[in-house]
């Protein structure tokens, strides 16, 4: 098992990262504190993304993207 290049925190074999949650929360804290217009963007872009016309859009990208994959899984049979 890997662990958090940070703090040293065991990691899950299943996670593909080389840091913790908790050090990449603190990480991103920091980061808005330190520049409020990172964080006012931040914001601004999950409201955007909150909008119904983009979930929607967001929803058939998606659906898209999963029909491309299940088309190539059935070729690949």
């Amino acid at each position: 098992m890997a662990n958090c290049r940070q703090c040293g925190k065991e990691l899950p074999g299943i996670w593909r990262t080389d840091i913790c949650l908790d050090c990449s929360r603190t990480n991103l804290q920091k980061t808005f504190s330190e520049y409020p217009e990172v964080k006012q963007a931040f914001k601004e872009s999950i409201e955007e993304m909150k909008k119904p016309e983009n979930i929607k859009k967001m929803t058939d990208d998606t659906v898209k993207v999963m029909q491309r994959i299940q088309s190539i899984q059935k070729r690949e049979e």
